[in-house]
């Protein structure tokens, strides 16, 4: 059997559980794929859509429907009967699997980001998964399992598959196979904190390498500066994550991106080091992971910032 996933990069765990059940027939009727932005949620999800599906492309086969956009969907691309047609699809996702399969066994549809949808339209979609019709597949994903991204009651009625942050060096050897010059491919990985779809939507945008070795220079310039050297890249980051925020779009958060740089400066001066210089860089690169909990733990941003780089501060 030709393998179903093969562009997909590391989780192992979860592929094997779809491939198992795409061996025996014996598929769930809903999954939900759990795990950060880049990871490769969305390209697993088509790469199942496309197992079952072969007769055609995903692109133009009848018996697939997709959302993958960034923007929130509207009660009119989920129910039955929407008040008006629906602004992107042919069909709302329920009149679409209402409908019996074209061409193939059955029907697929991929939701990405399940958590774009208002609480009531979530409560619009659980109808569908509670009464699943035969001989048809929906994949979500989600970056969270938190109640205030997907309804609990959605959660319990989806096959749930977990994806978790994928090795550098097989980030590394994805982007070497897509023609990325060996160094560069190496930076990359390292800057994607394990997510290959992040890796891969950067490889040609020599801006990241720039705004990289920005960052390195500000943590560079906080070693033994004065305290308000440290406060001030702390209400800079603070400041331009907050305009993130109030964006749109498939941009990076500023401050993990920061952090994912000052870990790999952290880390080259660790290796470089021995005895009691080289145990300070440790604890500093771990302090930079806590600072990264905080940040998903809605702790205050700034004040999780300026901690951490007062730390950094005294290091020389």
């Amino acid at each position: 059997m030709t393998d179903p996933f093969p562009g997909v990069v590391g989780h192992d765990q979860a592929l094997r559980q779809l491939r198992a059940q795409l061996e025996t027939d014996r598929l769930a009727h809903a999954y939900l794929f759990v795990g950060e932005s880049g990871l490769g949620k969305a390209t697993a999800g088509r790469a199942l859509a496309s197992a079952l599906l072969p007769e055609a492309p995903l692109s133009r086969h009848p018996d697939y429907w997709e959302d993958d956009r960034i923007k929130p969907l509207s009660i009119n691309e989920i129910r039955l009967l929407p008040d008006k047609p629906p602004e992107f699809h042919e069909l709302s996702l329920q009149a679409f699997l209402n409908l019996k399969p074209a061409v193939a066994s059955r029907r697929v549809a991929l939701v990405t980001n399940v958590g774009r949808l208002r609480d009531q339209d979530q409560g619009v979609l659980l109808k569908t998964l509670e009464e699943p019709h035969p001989h048809r597949v929906i994949v979500l994903t989600t970056p969270s399992l938190n109640p205030f991204v997907v309804l609990p009651t959605v959660v319990s009625r989806c096959q749930r598959v977990f994806y978790h942050p994928v090795p550098a060096r097989e980030i590394e050897r994805l982007l070497e196979s897509q023609g990325v010059e060996a160094k560069r491919a190496t930076l990359l990985a390292e800057l994607s904190s394990g997510r290959p779809g992040w890796a891969m939507r950067r490889a040609g945008d020599e801006s990241v390498v720039e705004l990289h070795h920005v960052w390195t220079r500000r943590l560079e310039e906080i070693f033994g500066a004065p305290a308000d050297v440290p406060l001030h890249v702390a209400a800079q980051l603070d400041s331009e994550q907050m305009g993130w925020r109030r964006t749109e779009g498939d941009q990076e958060d500023p401050a993990l991106f920061a952090i994912a740089s000052w870990q790999i400066e952290l880390r080259r001066r660790m290796h470089a080091s021995r005895g009691r210089e080289q145990g300070r860089w440790a604890r500093l690169l771990e302090l930079s992971y806590d600072t990264l909990g905080y940040l998903e733990q809605n702790v205050s941003p700034r004040l999780a910032l300026e901690t951490f780089l007062l730390e950094c501060r005294k290091a020389s």
